[in-house]
């Protein structure tokens, strides 16, 4: 399976599409997921309208909201766009649970929550998956204390409760954003912790699950540009 990844769009309205398309049939990717950040302080109509103009691409599309989004934008739903923000969806036997908004910022954006709060909704996304069944988190804020949440100071401000949902539940991957100066694809144990910067700059990953001869899954990522 060929997945690529999105966060930090910060749009106004408009998006690459096409570029993007170009990319996606380029590499044969088969679901898109966003880690957030659709918008700069959004309101939940111009969230759907950057969902809206992205569901014209051809593929199944993921999505969970960040900070900089409406608190109300978590369930905004199109013909291939499917909200994940405290859910579980499979798609071919991969697991995907979601967890929008983030943990505590300095800054006074839309949708922060604290971390007790993000943990309950990760657990409770987690309860509906099957057991042993192979796990793919989608969160816009990153693990605290890893490659994707370092500030240029070398600061961690990432969340620690992902980074206990990590720990506690192994998943194949986390999927992440927020913190747009911390490029990175790295790991958190056995897990792929992948920020792919932010897609405002045409940034990207692509990440790839096979099974090997022994009946293992195998994850690879790397960095797109679109």
């Amino acid at each position: 399976m060929k997945i690529l990844g999105l966060t930090d769009l910060h749009s106004g309205g408009k998006f690459p599409v096409d570029d993007l398309q170009k990319l996606i049939q380029k590499e044969a990717i088969e679901l898109l997921i966003i880690a957030g950040d659709l918008t700069t302080w959004g309101k939940t109509s111009q969230v759907k309208t950057v969902l809206e103009e992205i569901d014209k691409i051809d593929i199944p599309i993921f999505y969970v909201p960040g900070n900089m989004d409406s608190k109300k934008s978590c369930d905004i739903e199109f013909s291939k766009v499917f909200p994940l923000h405290g859910r579980m969806k499979d798609f071919s036997g991969i697991y995907f649970v979601g967890l929008g908004a983030s943990n505590k910022t300095p800054f006074t954006t839309p949708f922060t929550l604290s971390e007790k709060k993000l943990a309950e909704i990760l657990d409770q996304a987690f309860s509906d998956v099957p057991k042993g069944k192979p796990l793919f988190v989608i969160s816009h804020a990153p693990p605290l204390n890893s490659d994707a949440d370092k500030l240029h100071n070398g600061e961690h401000v990432g969340s620690s409760a992902v980074r206990g949902f990590i720990e506690k539940n192994n998943p194949l991957v986390i999927f992440c954003g927020h913190i747009h100066e911390s490029k990175s694809i790295g790991k958190i144990d056995s897990t792929l912790c992948v920020n792919p910067g932010p897609a405002r700059h045409r940034n990207a990953a692509i990440i790839e699950i096979i099974k090997n001869n022994e009946n293992e899954f195998v994850v690879t990522s790397k960095f797109a540009l679109f």
